[in-house]
């Protein structure tokens, strides 16, 4: 299993719906494990977004 912070870089967005079901949009270049762990994590009540395109680039410290 992944780190939580690694598995949250790759989410744009997790909304709670009706019914049980997790709305979740992850960035377009999201590995494959994150789409597996958001199953394990959440249910089979995922339902996946379209991606958005690219995570934003790291903010300069």
């Amino acid at each position: 299993m992944k780190d939580n912070g690694e598995f949250t870089h790759w989410v744009a967005s997790i909304e709670r719906g009706d019914c049980g079901f997790t709305y979740l949009r992850l960035y377009g270049d999201a590995p494959a494990w994150v789409r597996n762990e958001a199953i394990n994590r959440f249910g089979k009540g995922t339902v996946f977004l379209p991606p958005r395109q690219n995570r934003p680039p790291a903010a300069a410290a």
